[in-house]
């Protein structure tokens, strides 16, 4: 039942963006669809497990830059010090954890700056280095979209393969847990799906046609 609930929760994010899309991201709410990820062919494992654990890096790393990038200059210096204190732990578990509450906090400011009023007069402030942090940032939160989507399709094929031969059910906890991982991050996103068109004009880029496009360049985040 959570399951299914997580990919209702996908299916209204998708439709959201395909309602409310500009000439911009018209393309990008066709390519998520109105349903849930569909079952794909099942391919190999540890290359799932590798794009998985990419585009999982590059939806945090978005995430982290557009706090950061929309967020008043005092917020987002408070961000990057906490990030940076929670790297200075030397436990591996509490600095997991400790990581793991600031990516929460991340995630909460990018969604307060995302739902300001001002934010497009924001960015016109911006000086242009700044805009283009931004602009990759929004960028690179899409295609990791559309990558995340593709691989929750990826893992039911490979969890009807891997389960149907005993050498290999070991394996399925782990794309499990993974792809339940992934279908947070489409849920998380639907906070925001209203707004990112209102993102993509403002700072003057387009989404991307496929989530075989090549991220942006933008600043490394520590930690991650």
């Amino acid at each position: 039942m959570i399951i299914q609930n997580r990919y209702i929760a996908a299916s209204f994010f998708a439709l959201t963006i395909a309602c409310t899309a500009s000439p911009a991201l018209a393309q990008f709410g066709a390519l998520l669809g109105g349903g849930g990820a569909a079952k794909q062919t099942a391919g190999d494992p540890d290359a799932f497990l590798k794009s998985a654990q990419s585009a999982e890096k590059l939806m945090r790393n978005s995430v982290t830059l557009l706090a950061r990038g929309l967020s008043s200059k005092e917020k987002a210096a408070e961000l990057e010090a906490n990030r940076n204190a929670a790297n200075a732990i030397t436990n591996p578990e509490e600095k997991k954890a400790k990581l793991l509450e600031v990516s929460k906090q991340e995630q909460a400011a990018a969604n307060e700056a995302l739902n300001n009023s001002k934010m497009a007069d924001d960015i016109k402030k911006m000086d242009s280095a700044k805009k283009e942090q931004v602009s990759g940032a929004a960028f690179n939160f899409m295609l990791a979209l559309l990558q995340d989507k593709d691989l929750v399709g990826q893992a039911s094929g490979l969890i009807s393969s891997l389960s149907s031969n005993p050498m290999n059910i070991s394996k399925v906890g782990g794309i499990k847990d993974v792809a339940a991982s992934l279908q947070n991050q489409i849920t998380d996103a639907s906070q925001v799906a209203g707004k990112m068109p209102q993102l993509f004009s403002a700072v003057g880029v387009t989404a991307p046609a496929s989530k075989d496009e090549k991220p942006k360049t933008t600043a490394a985040v520590a930690g991650d």
